[in-house]
């Protein structure tokens, strides 16, 4: 399953738009995470902050990985920096996102 992650300034507020565009309800609902699920890939919303805003900026796919900390020691060896994270979502699932040489971020994420 793959997984794109939008950043948006009110999870709530948009969880009813995206509700509405996408036909379906979320199959997780919190007021600091919603995710969706479209065919095989989860689409999550997460609220901005001082390190991601909305728009072309505001979105990160995550790598799905057995094991989220020998990922990052990978991306680390080969000269990237931590953007956020490890931390553990309100969903119960290990995230992280890497900076790499060129400024891209990389999205990993582990799940039970």
């Amino acid at each position: 399953m793959d997984e794109i992650l939008h950043f948006v300034p009110d999870v709530q507020e948009a969880k009813a738009w995206y509700q509405d565009l996408l036909g379906t309800g979320p199959v997780f609902d919190h007021e600091a995470y919603c995710a969706f699920r479209v065919g095989d890939t989860l689409i999550g919303l997460h609220p901005t902050d001082d390190k991601t805003g909305c728009g072309v900026a505001g979105q990160v796919a995550y790598w799905r990985v057995q094991d989220l900390q020998r990922a990052l020691d990978h991306f680390l060896a080969h000269g990237c920096q931590v953007f956020r994270g490890p931390s553990l979502g309100v969903d119960g699932v290990w995230v992280c996102q890497v900076l790499d040489p060129y400024g891209h971020v990389w999205g990993l994420v582990q799940r039970s």
